[in-house]
C-alpha cells in the first residue's frame, strides 16, 4: 500500500492540485518514517494501513495549513507512536 495523488484528491475532495499533493505524500512519507525509524525500509511501513493512514494525515493537515506554527496534529503524532511500537517489533523479528 502506498498513498497516491488519487486517493489524497479524493479524500480532500479535490479536482487538480496533483504537484502540491504529490509533494506533500513524499514529505509526509519521510516525515513519519524519520519519525519511527528510518532504517527500516518503506516496503515494511506499507504493510501497516496506519501507515498510510499518518501520511493521509500529514497531507491533509498541510495542505490546509502551510505553515508549521501549530506543531504536529495531535492524531498524527498518536499514530506515530502507536508505529513506533509496530516498527520496533519489525525491527527486532517480531510482528
Amino acid at each position: 500500500m502506498a498513498v497516491t495523488v488519487s486517493e489524497m484528491q479524493e479524500e480532500l475532495h479535490l479536482d487538480g492540485e496533483e504537484h502540491i499533493l504529490q509533494s506533500l505524500i513524499d514529505e509526509g512519507t519521510d516525515y513519519v518514517r524519520s519519525a519511527v525509524n528510518y532504517n527500516l525500509p518503506v516496503e515494511e511501513y506499507e504493510k501497516y494501513p496506519l501507515f498510510d493512514r499518518a501520511v493521509k494525515t500529514y497531507v491533509s493537515c498541510y495542505y490546509y495549513d502551510r505553515s508549521t506554527g501549530v506543531g504536529t496534529n495531535k492524531g498524527l503524532s498518536m499514530m506515530i507512536n502507536h508505529l513506533r511500537g509496530r516498527m520496533w517489533g519489525a525491527d527486532n523479528g517480531q510482528d
